[in-house]
């Protein structure tokens, strides 16, 4: 891997004097040997993490939930990026249109008095109604119902402007079975930020994915950054994951640059899980493009990881909830209907418990390094040359977001 740039000032002269103070340590000199990271306030600071909201989780893509979270036309679902309250909302199928029912994003809140509208998963059939005074809004955002507000028993007054009282909408594109949301609305479109990603994986038949019902969802008392650190290294397998390290040691990784803020990294010896002499339906065609025993790993800036195995694909979200607490979901998917069958159940239970085990040995660890960050004695760690240049460039691009 190429030897990354240290840059002497990774954060403006624009940002706060507490976000600054928490920028990368860095040198004059570009050294791997003085190779610092994010000081601990990046962590522990609600002022950064308020940063991170105004530039890197608003100006990047991020994934907030799965199309297949809303099968059904007036299907709402609540979610949030960074503690930002917004909604998904599957719109009903137009008479004279065949294509499926547009998905749709908006913040989460009634233009009335600023309520939350929705705040769980459910079928709103046409409308959206806000429980306290009864406002309510179209599918489309668009506002429909305002009762009593010009008075009794008047819906409007005069100069009442309910064209532009809608739902604030948010723009939100999808790829595979991912939603993804841009807050700033000036991003670059969705398939041209992921472009590393899926020209990466090309030789994979992703059309062939089928979710899983059952995933893995919990929240750790550690900063959102160190859950995806911890992803796109590999230097801790062996003393952290003794039983993922006996099937893919740490020296069976390599790391891979696809430029832009993404990192990757993979292994070059993972094995299918076996029942009964049985394994799960892999990928068409591995074999041609030597990719029969290879698995990698991608985490799309900012808070997506992703994994492609043979047989099998993986989605983790990662998402703030405060400094030191992030909300967690592990999703996954297999390859063909064949995969999805009763009888191949065990087989897809397999992955599911290793990561499941193996998150839980992680959170271990990064809870540890939070509790770590409150003391005046780290100044920010440093870096393998060779095994954790993945973190360094993940910090990197936070560095640079932030200073923006």
């Amino acid at each position: 891997m190429n030897s990354p740039h240290v840059v002497s000032k990774p954060v403006s002269d624009s940002v706060s004097r507490q976000t600054s103070d928490v920028c990368l340590e860095s040198s004059a000199v570009p050294s791997q040997d003085r190779q610092s990271g994010l000081l601990a306030a990046a962590y522990t600071s609600a002022q950064y993490l308020e940063r991170e909201r105004q530039t890197v989780f608003s100006q990047a893509w991020v994934c907030v939930g799965l199309a297949s979270d809303l099968p059904n036309p007036g299907d709402v679902y609540p979610t949030d990026v960074a503690g930002i309250s917004i909604v998904l909302v599957r719109d009903r199928i137009h008479p004279d249109s065949t294509s499926p029912p547009p998905l749709r994003a908006f913040h989460n809140i009634c233009r009335h008095r600023g309520l939350q509208l929705v705040d769980k998963p459910c079928n709103v059939s046409g409308r959206i109604q806000c429980p306290y005074h009864s406002w309510t809004y179209r599918l489309d955002g668009t506002l429909k119902g305002t009762p009593h507000f010009g008075g009794y028993y008047q819906d409007s007054y005069s100069g009442f402007e309910r064209d532009r009282k809608g739902l604030i909408p948010i723009r939100c594109e999808q790829w595979l079975d991912l939603v993804f949301v841009n807050l700033s609305g000036d991003a670059p479109p969705l398939t041209e930020y992921l472009k590393p990603a899926i020209e990466r994986w090309s030789d994979y038949d992703l059309s062939l994915l089928r979710r899983e019902s059952r995933e893995v969802g919990l929240e750790c008392n550690a900063n959102w950054k160190l859950a995806v650190e911890n992803f796109s290294e590999s230097y801790h397998l062996s003393w952290v994951h003794p039983a993922l390290n006996s099937c893919s040691r740490m020296e069976d990784h390599f790391g891979f640059d696809l430029g832009g803020p993404h990192v990757g990294q993979g292994s070059l010896q993972y094995k299918s899980g076996v029942v009964d002499g049985r394994s799960l339906p892999t990928f068409p065609n591995l074999e041609s493009s030597g990719k029969q025993t290879i698995a990698e790993y991608i985490t799309v800036f900012p808070n997506l990881m992703l994994g492609v195995h043979p047989d099998y694909f993986l989605v983790f979200l990662a998402n703030p909830i405060s400094p030191d607490k992030t909300a967690e979901r592990m999703l996954f998917y297999f390859v063909g209907d064949g995969a999805m069958t009763p009888e191949n159940q065990a087989l897809r239970h397999l992955p599911i418990d290793l990561w499941q085990v193996t998150n839980d040995e992680d959170i271990a660890m990064i809870e540890r390094m939070q509790i770590g960050r409150q003391s005046p004695g780290f100044d920010g760690g440093c870096f393998s040359p060779e095994l954790e240049q993945t973190v360094y460039q993940f910090q990197q691009a936070i560095a640079r977001a932030v200073g923006s």
